[in-house]
């Protein structure tokens, strides 16, 4: 940990409502009291800063919620790289192609990021325990960070289906319990047991702390480029990583780091796809219709049936950048996979590949120009048994 001079919190940012504007002090809270809207962090800041430093929270440390550089561990992150792609993008009309590659990451994904801000929230506002749930990435991510601080304890919950995704030691710091059914039963299970034993639930989407920690790959990979990218791609399951990303470019935008807002394109594989199935047929809310109750496909990483409580912050966001949601069948996720190894030599999940796979159809379809420069969010790598 690095030593710094404390703030009060409240010196620093305020929440905000992203649905009615309402604004509150710092606490851990999660959701708006008055319309139960998701907050987020804002930040009474002039200038950017970047400081010279290993762990990329350091670097860009102003732009987090945190009032001293000691309530984070060292080592939680890496600075992962972003470069064009050539080979790739001629293969698929875009030539202007950049990859963030989030691969490299410790736990190989990008949800290492969250890892590294969420423990750090908690010490800050005196939390030394808490409950979450996931697919497999974010609590690996999260076990991995909690591990790293003997004063931390997080407890994690996963349906049976995803148990072969996680990496979790069992022991008196971390424990891993399997429940029967999808991460919805799971999720529910953890909202449980939070309220029986009293203690702090991580609320997934809507902890704030996990989208400022997701949002510093894409502040990296603009601060990589040369020039603003005019579509910006990333595979979603709830869209937190959209959520974070878009936080991020309207703070940029705002300091004037970044000159326009990217057109946000947001993926899901069509075995799994409720948000892009409602973007397509023009639907501003998921029904109980949508919600898909055993998921299936490749991209385990982004299989979420109910995706109801998310679906209009992805809307909100796909309309106003002039994007979309799309979705993408599973032979064309085996075929980008195979691309970027082949042509780029990076091995990513199948989520990442999404990504390739809806560049390459928008590109046929007119929809990205060849002149346009494109950055993809490569959130990944599997540790998941590949199929036969």
């Amino acid at each position: 940990m690095v030593a710094t001079k404390h703030v009060e919190a409240a010196e620093k940012f305020d929440l905000v409502c992203l649905l009615c504007e309402s604004v509150f002090p710092p606490a851990l809270v999660y959701r708006c009291p008055s319309c139960a809207g998701a907050l987020e962090p804002r930040y009474s800041l002039e200038r950017l800063t970047r400081y010279d430093h290993a762990d990329p929270e350091q670097v860009y440390f102003d732009l987090l919620p945190l009032t001293a550089r000691d309530f984070l561990d060292s080592g939680v992150t890496s600075r992962t790289p972003c470069r064009p792609a050539p080979r790739l993008g001629a293969a698929i009309g875009v030539p202007d192609l950049w990859v963030k590659d989030e691969s490299q990451q410790p736990t190989r994904t990008t949800k290492d990021r969250l890892a590294s801000l969420v423990p750090a929230v908690l010490r800050q506002f005196g939390v030394k325990e808490f409950v979450a749930s996931s697919t497999g990435n974010s609590s690996t991510a999260l076990a991995r960070a909690v591990q790293m601080d003997p004063a931390m304890r997080g407890i994690f919950f996963c349906g049976e289906d995803f148990v072969r995704n996680h990496f979790v030691a069992q022991d008196e710091r971390t424990s891993l319990t399997v429940v029967a059914g999808s991460y919805v039963e799971a999720s529910a299970e953890a909202r449980r047991f939070a309220a029986a034993h009293g203690l702090h639930l991580d609320a997934g989407f809507f902890n704030w702390a996990r989208r400022e920690g997701l949002k510093l790959a894409y502040l990296e990979a603009l601060d990589a480029m040369d020039r603003t990218p005019d579509v910006v791609v990333q595979a979603v399951s709830s869209g937190m990583g959209m959520l974070a990303a878009h936080k991020g470019m309207r703070e940029y935008l705002a300091l004037g780091e970044l000159d326009r807002m990217p057109r946000f394109l947001m993926v899901q594989e069509q075995s799994c796809a409720p948000a892009a199935n409602a973007w397509m047929e023009g639907r501003t809310e998921l029904t109980a219709d949508d919600v898909i109750e055993q998921p299936s496909g490749l991209a385990t990483a982004i299989l979420l049936g109910d995706g109801s409580p998310y679906y209009p912050y992805l809307h909100a966001i796909a309309t106003q950048t002039g994007g979309s949601i799309v979705r993408a069948p599973r032979e064309e996720l085996v075929e980008a996979r195979r691309m970027l190894a082949e042509l780029e030599e990076i091995d990513v999940c199948y989520a990442s590949a999404a990504t390739v796979a809806a560049v390459r159809n928008e590109a046929a379809a007119g929809r990205i120009r060849p002149d346009q420069t494109v950055l993809l969010n490569l959130t990944g790598r599997s540790r998941m048994v590949e199929p036969s």
